[in-house]
């Protein structure tokens, strides 16, 4: 998940839990910081085409009727 940080003086978060990191406007973010940065209103979730796009196979077309004799 891509999140870019929409707040106006950056966003600053803890995602290890010790070391504040801080990210300025326009950054784009990843992972635990992102998920941060998306419940404190910081950020807003970039589109990935690759996650929501699913890939259907067609479906198989069967021939109709009786088999051709072959004439030899």
């Amino acid at each position: 998940m891509h999140v870019k940080i929409t707040r106006q003086n950056g966003y600053r978060c803890a995602p290890d839990g010790a070391v504040v990191h801080f990210f300025a406007f326009g950054a784009i973010v990843t992972g635990k910081a992102a998920i941060l940065a998306l419940e404190d209103g910081a950020g807003e979730k970039q589109f990935d085409p690759r996650e929501e796009t699913k890939v259907v196979a067609p479906p198989e077309v069967k021939r109709r009727g009786r088999p051709r004799k072959d004439s030899k």
